[in-house]
């Protein structure tokens, strides 16, 4: 894998990855797939991480049976595809206790569902120190705090 810094040598700032994009990356029928996919090819390549949880989320996404699910990958073929990923990438995660602060904090909000999956997401790339998380779901992720801003693959390959 290469290292991601300037032209100085100075390290660029951790990106953390939503599943959604790992998903459209993957798969050449997602409607993101094209600028999701150009983030593994960035120059200078980006400094990206993918919090433990979306491995399990993205394999879900990828490998769910049923009428009108759009993906349904073999299980080997989703894991290949995932542990590609995860070779050039930095795994973070939060701790267990982390973990259920972030479902406390969740339910004590009033929200439900599976949006707590984002949720974790935000909390993972704030723990990590990420300075953006990407993301095709931007409404998604409001209140992020920490220095931390919710962007698109393309606004990221703008900028």
């Amino acid at each position: 894998m290469r290292r991601a810094s300037n032209a100085e040598g100075v390290p660029a700032p951790l990106v953390l990855l939503d599943t959604n994009v790992i998903v459209a990356a993957l798969a050449e029928a997602h409607e993101h797939h094209r600028p999701s996919l150009a983030l593994f090819a960035a120059e200078p390549p980006l400094n990206m991480a993918v919090a433990a949880h979306c491995y399990a989320e993205a394999f879900t996404t990828l490998t769910r049976r049923g009428l009108s699910v759009p993906f349904q990958w073999p299980p080997g073929e989703a894991w290949a595809a995932l542990e590609s990923v995860a070779s050039v990438t930095r795994l973070v995660g939060l701790s267990p206790a982390q973990s259920f602060e972030a479902v406390r904090d969740f339910s004590a909000s009033g929200q439900i569902g599976a949006r707590i999956y984002d949720h974790m997401i935000g909390r993972a790339a704030s723990a990590c120190g990420a300075k953006i998380l990407v993301t095709w779901n931007i409404g998604h992720f409001p209140r992020l705090g920490d220095g931390l801003e919710a962007r698109t693959p393309i606004e990221v390959l703008a900028a």
